[in-house]
Order: C-alpha cells, then sequence, then structure tokens
C-alpha cells in the first residue's frame, strides 16, 4: 500500500518527466536479458542501474529523439554486459569445482507462464526448469562474450541479427555466426 506523501511523489515524478512509466517498464526485460548474460543477479542489476543513468544523462531533447526507448535500453544493456564480460576481471575468475547458478528470488517473475496447465505435477516442472537452467548454463561457459549476446538477444529475445548487429558491434552475417 502506498502513503499519500508516495503518491503524492509519483504524480510529481511523473509530470516532470511524461515518459518515466514508459521506460520503467522496460525494467524486467532488461534485468532479464542482464540476468542471463551474465549469470547474476547483483551485476544484472548493476547492468540495469547503469543502463538508466546512462538514459538519464541525456538531455530531454536527445530522449526525444530516441524513437524507440525500449529498444535503446535493451542496446546499450546488452553493450555493458558485453563491456562486464570482457573485462579483466571476469576473465580473472575461475570457479574450483562445479559452478552452481545463485537462486533467483522469485521464479514467477522469471518464467513466463509460471502457473503451469492443469494436471501437471508442479514437481516435475521444477526438475524441467533445473535441467534447462543448468543446460544454458554450460552452453554459456563454453561461447565468447560476443557469442552470448547474440544468442541470448536472438534466440531468447528475438531480435534480428540487423539490431543484434549493431550492439554487438559486428555485421549481421558474423552475427549469425555467432549466435550458430
Amino acid at each position: 500500500m502506498t502513503t499519500p506523501s508516495e503518491q503524492a511523489q509519483r504524480q510529481t515524478d511523473e509530470q516532470q518527466d511524461p515518459g518515466l512509466k514508459t521506460i520503467m517498464s522496460e525494467r524486467r526485460q532488461l534485468l532479464n536479458l542482464a540476468y542471463r548474460l551474465l549469470g547474476s543477479l547483483a551485476d544484472a542489476e548493476d547492468v540495469v542501474q547503469e543502463t538508466y543513468t546512462r538514459w538519464y544523462a541525456m538531455s530531454r531533447a536527445e530522449q526525444e529523439a530516441i524513437e524507440s526507448p525500449g529498444a535503446w535500453l535493451t542496446k546499450v544493456a546488452g553493450r555493458i554486459c558485453l563491456n562486464l564480460l570482457g573485462s579483466a576481471r571476469a576473465r580473472r575468475e575461475s570457479y574450483v569445482g562445479e559452478w552452481i547458478p545463485e537462486p533467483l528470488p522469485d521464479p514467477a517473475e522469471w518464467i513466463a507462464g509460471a502457473a503451469g496447465g492443469a494436471g501437471v505435477d508442479p514437481a516435475d516442472r521444477i526438475t524441467l526448469d533445473e535441467s534447462v537452467t543448468m543446460a544454458f548454463l554450460v552452453v554459456f561457459e563454453s561461447m565468447t562474450p560476443a557469442e552470448r549476446v547474440a544468442f541470448v538477444l536472438h534466440d531468447v529475445f528475438r531480435y534480428p541479427f540487423a539490431e543484434v548487429a549493431e550492439i554487438v558491434g559486428r555485421s549481421p552475417a558474423a552475427c549469425r555466426q555467432l549466435a550458430s
């Protein structure tokens, strides 16, 4: 429940920035993208925060010149993830033993259709979800950062290769090869 002062603050924010609701509606997708690329919820939240920082660092005129703010935010988040994956810190880290992904706070927000169908055993759904997650993580560990970004954007989020090419900084043909 929100207090009257929080409601007044929200109305003031929306009056100062009419596109705030549109921009903030992209948060879940950006967080989803960054988590799938990085494998860490903390790093994903940092990427989303940095993406919003870059958005609000632009002038109002620059923001209004962008035709699709959601696409711009996704492009920036993808590039930040790519930079993070290629950074010296990421290359220095090595895992001892089997790498286990960190748990997500609320799986219902991450899995489309988490309610499942009628008559399906919830234990089977959990087992399948864990198996798929582990398979993705094994595949991601063998990929380069650019391959990860191309794969996730194209195969998971259904971005066309032309847009993936802009984000990765390569040609569409090279992105097709990366995603394959």
